[in-house]
């Protein structure tokens, strides 16, 4: 049952009881127990698995499904989320229910876990492992445990998956999985754990991670039928519509904060396949206590991997308002998308159809998506705006021969870059985070050393990068690394092109960019100064291939998404996130905070504070 706009916001205990048959106590006990038992499978992922993508860095969905219940509008509903990667929240149940419809509701039974990986079937891509186990009381199937894990190497020809302008298609990506059992009654399938520990370069990583993720749905799965068992079938089904319609009030309340109205934003993807930009429109329609977002006039799919699911973008659309309304300090479930519809035309780069490839579109495009919601919406009030971050789920990832040990043995490592936030009515943007569909922690440098043969050998803020302003964005990061071997590289950065947006009069930010120091590590260890590199990604003289502004005559665009591009033992790889876009004009920045900024190294100069000067690379 759906909250109207005529409805008290906050309804009283009397009402509660009346509505969903329970007390208020009850209903909120078991509001949070559901948010509690989808935390504790999270923390199992946490602590048990081997790779570091869900040791650390976080990139997976897990949490529970509502039961099918038509009298009481609920059909396998995402009831409760955990913290990790947000992306997840919207995707895990369209990629949940479409498994459950194909593989059928009526056959599952207790001890059973399904698995899946097909990005056209509710997904977002291959590497995204999405995995089911029922939920029972006696007989009567009461939901599911589900989760959402990305795998670190899925086979394929690409290490690691990610193969912008070298997948060119979907049969080019790794192990695609219709829906099958990975354990039948609670014992595994073999055939099942065979296609990970055979077709993918980590067979170690995967055998220990396939049982802890079906570890962790166990857990869900437990707690879940001890509440049942506690507090009966029908209260545990009062109370999943309870949580709910709870959110989808809150978000209710949230957009009437927004003012009516209809609100544009554009954006470009650094380039396709051919290196050309791709336009991203998005308008974004609000009403009352609803809102809209479409995408129609995005530019079309690309071979190459240069699309996505539609699903990731329905997740981008509801993460995008999600970070507009930051005040509502809610748990994200399905009640709380339902005030909000999107639109997104099938064929478009956000849209894709079969064969397209999605395995790199769906990182950068995601990202994109938010945004624009974000800078469409940022057009409503001031107080609303902000400035666009580094707009990226920045990627560097080498594959290759571990010759450290007593013998060589095959190794895949990647890292996902946080970066800095554009400034906001309120404050100065964040300087080091992920995007808002993330919520991932960069891994521990050290244990990435130990484990793969590659040296972060600095890490740092840089200068007069960030967009000026009243409030200004986030600084640049640059991190140097260097391969100890010889390496294949997949890499993704978007904003190398384009600066980022600032707001309400705010600057924009500087242009992000990777670059390359051949055979210098040695040169990095004695001191010596190394020069202007070869650029990867970004502008560069097309004689000499050195760093060049944006507007020089002949400047050539090096494509910022690529795989398959070698690094040699001892080359020094510069990689440098964009600045974040500033909020108002930056002549209005308190003297106290600029003193600050001088102090701290986040401008050379009180002229580059107040907006005098171009941060690098703008």
């Amino acid at each position: 049952m759906s909250t109207t706009t005529t409805d008290r916001s906050v309804p009283y205990a009397e009402e509660i009881e009346q509505r969903y048959g329970l007390d208020l106590t009850t209903a909120e006990v078991l509001r949070h127990a559901l948010r509690f038992v989808a935390l504790q499978m999270q923390l199992k992922i946490n602590t048990a698995a081997l790779s570091p993508l869900l040791n650390e860095t976080n990139d997976f969905g897990i949490g529970l499904l509502a039961p099918h219940a038509p009298d009481r509008d609920l059909d396998f509903d995402a009831v409760a989320m955990a913290t990790s990667a947000p992306a997840h929240y919207v995707i895990n149940q369209f990629y949940a229910r479409m498994a459950i419809e194909r593989w059928g509701a009526d056959r599952f039974r207790p001890g059973d876990v399904l698995i899946y990986n097909d990005p056209y079937q509710g997904g977002s891509h291959v590497n995204d492992v999405g995995a089911l186990m029922p939920i029972f009381h006696g007989d009567r199937l009461m939901g599911f445990a589900v989760s959402i894990t990305h795998w670190l190497d899925i086979g394929g020809p690409v290490p690691g998956g990610l193969g912008a302008g070298l997948q060119r298609d979907m049969y080019a990506e790794g192990i695609k999985l219709s829906p099958r059992l990975l354990y039948r009654g609670g014992e595994l399938v073999q055939e099942t754990m065979e296609l990970f520990t055979e077709q993918t370069r980590i067979p170690d990583l995967s055998l220990n991670d396939l049982q802890v993720v079906r570890s962790a749905l166990q857990l869900g799965v437990d707690m879940a039928e001890r509440y049942i068992e506690r507090y009966g079938a029908e209260t545990y089904i009062a109370a999943s519509q309870y949580t709910l319609d709870y959110s989808e009030r809150a978000v209710r309340r949230a957009l009437m904060e927004i003012p009516d109205g209809v609100y544009e934003a554009e954006d470009h993807l650094d380039n396709d396949a051919d290196g050309n930009p791709m336009l991203l429109r998005c308008t974004v329609r609000k009403h009352a206590d609803r809102i809209e977002v479409d995408y129609s006039g995005s530019c079309r799919e690309e071979w190459f991997g240069y699309a996505s699911q539609w699903s990731d973008t329905v997740s981008a659309a509801h993460l995008g308002v999600g970070a507009i309304l930051e005040s509502i300090g809610i748990s994200p479930n399905a009640g709380g998308f339902r005030p909000i519809h999107v639109v997104v035309p099938p064929g478009s780069c956000l849209h894709a159809l079969p064969p397209m490839s999605t395995n790199a579109g769906h990182t950068m495009l995601f990202t994109k998506a938010l945004n624009l919601v974000k800078l469409a919406v940022s057009q409503a009030a001031e107080s609303l705006a902000v400035g666009e971050n580094y707009d990226d789920v920045g990627v560097l990832g080498f594959a290759g021969m571990d010759t450290r040990g007593p013998a060589p043995a095959p190794f895949v490592a990647m890292r996902v870059y946080s970066g800095p936030y554009g400034g906001s009515a309120r404050s100065d943007g964040c300087s080091f985070t992920l995007v808002e569909g993330g919520n991932c922690v960069e891994p521990s440098l050290e244990l990435d050393e130990i484990s793969y043969p590659v040296l972060m050998l600095a890490k740092e803020f840089v200068a007069d990068t960030a967009g000026a302003g009243r409030h200004r964005g986030g600084p640049a990061t640059r991190a140097v690394l260097v391969p100890r071997t010889d390496v294949e590289s997949i890499f993704q950065l978007d904003q190398c092109r384009f600066p980022t947006k600032g707001v309400f009069g705010g600057h924009p930010g500087s242009r992000a960019s990777i670059t390359v120091h051949r055979k210098a590590l040695d040169d990095w260890i004695a001191g010596n100064e190394l020069g202007s590199g070869e650029v990867v990604a970004g502008f560069a003289d097309p004689g000499t291939g050195q760093p060049v502004a944006p507007d020089t005559e002949d400047a050539r665009f090096m494509l910022s998404k690529r795989a398959g591009v070698p690094f040699g033992t001892g080359d020094v790889v510069v990689f440098q996130t964009a600045g974040g876009g500033g909020h108002g004009d930056p002549a209005e920045r308190d003297a106290v905070d600029v003193r600050q900024d001088l102090r701290d190294g986040i401008y050379s100069s009180e002229q580059a504070a107040r907006g005098g000067a171009t941060g690098k690379g703008v």
